[in-house]
């Protein structure tokens, strides 16, 4: 069980290596979108019903190892950059030579590169999948920044279905696009596991 979850982790590392690179670079142009629509979201998720209840149809399990990898890169990220002052200080009074110094700086901005694109794709994985008991609105869960969790409460109507976008079924990650905004998340069909069928159909269409 334990090589079977460190190949999927890995294939899906593989993944974010090779496409969240263009992802990081548009929401660093719609961050403000993005944030406007995730305060108009939550502001009307609080005008909810406190009866109102809400079933998961879909779960994504690897969302744990995402949360893992999230938060070692956080902290591995941290480590790096609170040891280029020290190793300035050690250059500036000639104990080290400029080459360790430089090797630093660049292992240093290097992590932080690194970590705005793991946690900007990681904050738009999809973890969990909930519909009302009313039936329209839409419940997603995904990480945050330091690898906590943040809901996000929709219209159904809202979604763009599948159906109706280019993504395919084969592929590692979908994008969920919603009408009303620019900003997306990221669900996997291949991996994740869809516990109502004809739930995740009406909400998300059938995808080709």
């Amino acid at each position: 069980m334990a090589l079977f979850v460190t190949s999927r982790t890995s294939h899906i590392i593989s993944f974010v290596r090779r496409k969240c690179i263009a992802a990081s670079v548009s929401s660093f142009f719609t961050g403000a979108k993005h944030t406007a629509a995730q305060n108009d979201v939550q502001a009307s998720s609080s005008k909810l019903n406190a009866n109102t209840q809400f079933t998961v149809f879909y779960r994504f399990p690897y969302i744990t190892a995402a949360r893992f990898i999230s938060r070692l890169k956080l902290y591995q990220t941290t480590v790096v950059v609170i040891a280029v002052p020290p190793t300035i200080y050690y250059y500036s009074i000639g104990a080290i030579g400029l080459e360790p110094c430089m090797g630093m700086a660049a292992v240093s901005t290097l992590a932080l590169v690194m970590l705005y694109i793991f946690a900007n794709f990681f904050q738009r994985v999809v973890g969990l999948v909930a519909l009302s008991s009313d039936q329209k609105l839409v419940r997603f869960s995904h990480l945050t920044f330091f690898g906590g969790r943040n809901d996000v409460i929709v219209p159904v109507g809202d979604i763009v279905p599948l159906s109706d976008t280019d993504e395919r079924s084969e592929d590692i990650f979908v994008k969920v696009r919603r009408y009303s905004t620019t900003d997306t998340l990221y669900m996997s069909v291949i991996h994740g596991h869809i516990e109502n069928a004809e739930t995740f159909h009406k909400v998300f269409g059938i995808l080709s």
